[in-house]
């Protein structure tokens, strides 16, 4: 269902603008928990981060063309605005961003254009990726759930249709710069907390639809050759990611009863190297 703030009542399947969405639709019964704020109530991030977070959806220029990757491999999106230039040094570049952002735009130099196009095609080119964002379902949909007595919301890149041979299986298409290999994909899972992510998605989707979805990552390097990835996440990241969404769930239950958002303790506790450091021996 097509949709706007007003409407969004309850638990359920919404189409909502980006930025919408960021702002979050559920503000007037209090607010609700995406899983970009639940990764930053706990460590090594804080309560009063993750509330500043909630309040101050970030917009970093980087993220750019990871929407317009997103509009084109995906079809659904913000409007993409092409700016014919080399860099945004210049004032007319600057000037044509701003006024796209001002329109709910995406402004993209000629160069990243490219680029994403670039993505998009070696995304489409392989068949099982090709496949899985053309089963029954409908890109970037927001779904609005109860987690307890909390509100919960998530918008997946790709939501699938419930009722569809084989299972619905859920998709999120992720660039990277990064390689994509199997240990370097473990590593790039686990220091964005991705498998919190699609532990979040599984339960707005069970709670919408009545039963858990598969679920696949889509990777894509956005340097040539532009590699793409396809993994599924082991019981170990999944058991993590559940404690770690619970404990979320509780801490913002606890903050927004208590109306606290707590930062760090000081308590003058010495700290010691980290873990990697390499500490010298004294030789004298």
């Amino acid at each position: 269902m097509t949709t706007d703030t007003a409407e969004v009542l309850g638990t359920g399947r919404y189409d909502l603008p980006e930025a919408e969405y960021h702002r979050d639709p559920l503000r007037h019964l209090g607010g609700s928990l995406s899983s970009t704020v639940a990764r930053k109530l706990l460590p090594p991030s804080c309560p009063a981060l993750a509330k500043h977070a909630a309040d101050n959806p970030e917009h970093k220029d980087a993220y750019d063309l990871g929407s317009v990757t997103h509009k084109m491999t995906l079809g659904s999106g913000p409007r993409i605005v092409e700016v014919p230039a080399d860099t945004w040094q210049t004032k007319a570049a600057r000037e044509a961003r701003e006024q796209a952002r001002a329109e709910g735009a995406v402004a993209l130099l000629s160069k990243d254009v490219a680029r994403a196009v670039a993505m998009r095609d070696a995304v489409h080119a392989d068949p099982l990726a090709h496949a899985l964002l053309t089963r029954p379902g409908k890109p970037e949909q927001t779904l609005i759930w109860r987690e307890g007595d909390i509100w919960g919301r998530a918008m997946l890149d790709y939501w699938p249709d419930p009722d569809q041979p084989g299972g619905p299986i859920g998709v999120d298409l992720k660039k990277t710069a990064k390689a994509v290999d199997d240990e370097s994909l473990a590593k790039t899972v686990w220091q964005y907390a991705y498998h919190c992510q699609q532990d979040w998605y599984q339960r707005g989707y069970e709670a919408v639809h009545g039963l858990r979805c598969d679920f696949v990552f889509i990777f894509v390097m956005d340097a040539p050759p532009h590699l793409v990835r396809m993994i599924r996440l082991d019981d170990d990241f999944l058991d993590d990611a559940r404690i770690r969404n619970n404990n979320a769930v509780k801490a913002w239950r606890d903050c927004t009863t208590a109306d606290s958002w707590p930062g760090y303790v000081n308590n003058l506790e010495p700290i010691a190297p980290p873990r990697w450091a390499n500490t010298l021996e004294d030789y004298t």
